[in-house]
């Protein structure tokens, strides 16, 4: 690699380009707006457990002024304008994405997925079940597990396995969802006609899976095992950002007090001269998945934060608790947040609020403590709280009397 000197920054400065390359200091509205933020993160990380409103609902949230999930769930079910599918694990991603992403589909033995894993070695046993499957989708239009269960023919389990095979193949898309329950459709009958499925090669996917993976990220770590999305080994990954490097694509960047190397787009360069114009003074409660979380390493690095998701833990060697969100504070994580919503009873539960700033009690930024919960409550439709404990135990009583 040619000696390139790598651009100096310093962490507040690193810190105000993430936050803002992120969507934090967006002010979107609308259905609009959440199409913006999603094609601006590149994809959105879906994630099962409900605990309070789903993952992807808790990214939007925070980048739209006044987001409501029927945005995503028209954008994806009515206007067909995103599909789901693996980027950053099962994701929300832009529909124009979608001819690059067949390279995937149609070559399922080339990439690790557990849908494919479970039954590329049966597949061939199973052929007459998964063309009864097709074939029933195909003369009945869109159907779920539960359908194929109702008519005996498949077991409930059985069909859940094709259903996602098939999706991972590209052959079914989701039609649309019922709560939990996905419901599929021939891929030819869910996209629109307007998008052009390309014939690409591996090189040419591989190409736009890793510049779509570093505008997602913002700052690029040779480190990471999720680097461009890939199967690639660290060899791999140091050769492609040499190569980047090489064709000025890609400028290193060094950060005051970090070791390691980041590297950022020679599209983006611009943004670190300009990070000082404007910071958010909201506070957001971020989600366990958000964008900004997926390299935890780089948070610690550079927003001196650690932070792990600790629904996965006993619940004995939990410190922060079941579903503990960061609380960011314009370029700072200042506390953890662990929230519950009882959905019988129309409350959102606090089990617990833990500030890592001092002054944390102060009235201006209790104020906007109080008005994040105020939005985050109106997300959920509820307008109960209870806040079970606090560190500063002050901390309680005095956003129980804001938020009164």
């Amino acid at each position: 690699m040619r000696n390139i000197k790598p651009k100096e920054i310093s962490k507040e400065v690193a810190r105000r380009f993430l936050v803002s390359r992120q969507g934090f200091l967006q002010k979107k509205r609308g259905k609009d707006g959440t199409l913006e933020a999603i094609r601006r993160l590149e994809c959105i990380q879906i994630d099962p457990i409900s605990v309070v409103h789903r993952n992807q609902h808790l990214v939007l949230h925070n980048r739209i002024v006044d987001y409501k999930p029927s945005y995503l769930e028209q954008l994806l079910y009515k206007d067909r304008l995103l599909f789901e599918y693996w980027c950053n694990e099962k994701s929300v991603i832009p529909l124009e994405d979608f001819p690059y992403f067949r390279y995937r589909m149609q070559n399922p033995s080339e990439f690790h997925s557990p849908f494919y894993e479970r039954l590329k070695t049966r597949r061939k046993e199973m052929k007459d079940v998964i063309a009864y499957v097709l074939s029933e989708i195909r003369k009945c239009g869109p159907l779920s597990a539960r359908e194929f269960k109702q008519k005996g023919k498949v077991k409930g389990k059985v069909a859940t396995s094709i259903l996602n095979l098939l999706w991972d193949c590209g052959e079914l898309m989701i039609h649309h969802r019922e709560g939990r329950r996905r419901h599929y459709d021939l891929t030819e009958r869910v996209l629109p006609p307007n998008i052009e499925v390309k014939t690409l090669s591996r090189e040419e996917y591989e190409r736009f899976l890793i510049q779509k993976y570093m505008r997602a990220y913002g700052l690029v770590d040779t480190r990471d095992w999720r680097f461009g999305w890939l199967p690639l080994k660290a060899s791999q990954r140091k050769t492609v950002v040499k190569e980047m490097v090489e064709n000025n694509e890609l400028c290193p960047v060094k950060i005051e007090d970090v070791k390691h190397v980041y590297y950022v787009l020679e599209e983006n360069l611009s943004l670190f001269d300009n990070s000082d114009k404007y910071v958010s003074e909201r506070i957001h409660f971020v989600a366990p998945l958000d964008n900004l979380l997926w390299n935890r390493r780089m948070i610690s690095e550079i927003f001196n934060f650690n932070y792990s998701w600790e629904v996965y833990k006993p619940p004995e060697k939990r410190i922060y608790g079941y579903y503990v969100m960061p609380i960011l504070h314009r370029t700072r994580f200042i506390g953890r947040l662990d929230p519950k919503l009882d959905r019988q009873n129309k409350t959102m539960i606090i089990n617990s609020i833990i500030s890592e700033e001092k002054d944390f009690h102060r009235d201006a930024l209790v104020s906007e403590f109080a008005a994040a919960i105020q939005r985050f409550l109106k997300l959920h439709e509820v307008s109960q709280v209870n806040i079970e404990k606090t560190r500063p135990k002050e901390l309680r009583y005095a956003l129980m009397r804001e938020l009164s």
